[in-house]
């Protein structure tokens, strides 16, 4: 599979079951394949996606000066807030990503357990002041695409023969994140990337996309594909914990963005990582005689921390 197929979502969210496996089957798919598929027909309103981008610029025309408030700022202690241009360590190079972000994740109250523990992930979200009805938007979108990522995890039991409600379990308190992603334009040189290849280590990815293109996949036989934006559609990919949990049978893929465009480029990425306490293991119907999992079981927690302390300066 060298390209990006494109999965109508309709008939799994209005369908009988026999349509809901056949949606599953063509997500199970491209999982399997080059582990990227558009997503059509999701039930997201235009509003909604409207919305969510024109609160993605209203932040970034905001004075950096102002971006760059202390009690705004992203930092290895604290994953929520706003990344400048250069924030993330790249300990093998000096040239940052040309891409800077605002990252949230779902509002708890300040009296929540995980927060008062201060050490699982959850946080408080920063938000910006002078910015009316922004908090009010960024937390709408993020309820909605949630119900698209529960469908979601019911397509991927579907397709891997398991109970339809398999993956739902292990997100009852997720860590997900959702970022708003500015990238400002940039001079197409050599090494200098917009956001530089890997592999998102979340279980899946949820990828709203504006009218820039600059989304690029690698694909099975090692090429780089182009993802050009399609109205309306999410772009889906999976990530290294699906692939833990199929013994990578699902496809956790590289992908960049290089925007060569000349113009300012927005996407807003909804990373769905399961609950702290959440242990990612080989799905049962992915193993068997000859095919032992490859993975020992993985502690999402103490993950996706490691992960967030060692991203940025």
């Amino acid at each position: 599979m060298e390209q990006v197929p494109v999965v109508d979502f309709a008939p799994f969210l209005s369908g009988s079951s026999a349509d809901k496996q056949t949606v599953a089957d063509a997500i199970g798919a491209a999982c399997e394949g080059i582990g990227f598929f558009y997503l059509t027909n999701h039930g997201i309103s235009p509003e909604t996606i409207r919305g969510i981008f024109d609160a993605a610029r209203r932040f970034f025309d905001v004075p950096l000066e102002q971006r760059m408030d202390p009690a705004l700022l992203i930092s290895p202690e604290h994953s929520r807030g706003y990344q400048p241009v250069g924030a993330r360590l790249y300990p093998d190079t000096a040239a940052p990503d040309v891409m800077e972000a605002f990252k949230y994740q779902r509002e708890l109250p300040l009296d929540d357990p995980d927060i008062l523990a201060g050490d699982r992930i959850q946080q408080s979200n920063k938000w910006p002041r002078g910015l009316p009805g922004w908090r009010e938007t960024l937390l709408g979108y993020f309820e909605a695409v949630d119900g698209v990522a529960a469908n979601l995890l019911r397509t991927f039991a579907l397709t891997l023969d398991v109970e339809e409600d398999y993956f739902l379990g292990f997100y009852e308190k997720p860590l997900t994140q959702v970022s708003l992603l500015h990238y400002p334009p940039a001079p197409p040189t050599d090494g200098l990337y917009g956001n530089r290849p890997h592999a998102d280590a979340t279980a899946f990815t949820i990828v709203l996309q504006g009218d820039v293109p600059g989304l690029e996949v690698q694909t099975p036989s090692g090429r780089w594909a182009t993802v050009p934006p399609i109205e309306g559609s999410f772009v889906i990919n999976i990530g290294d914990y699906m692939a833990r949990w199929t013994n990578d049978r699902f496809r956790s893929t590289k992908h960049r963005v290089v925007n060569r465009t000349g113009q300012e480029r927005f996407s807003v990425p909804y990373f769905a990582i399961p609950d702290y306490d959440a242990v990612v293991e080989c799905v049962p119907t992915c193993q068997g005689p000859g095919d032992p999992p490859k993975y020992d079981p993985l502690h999402v927690g103490r993950s996706i921390q490691q992960k967030f302390s060692g991203d940025y300066v």
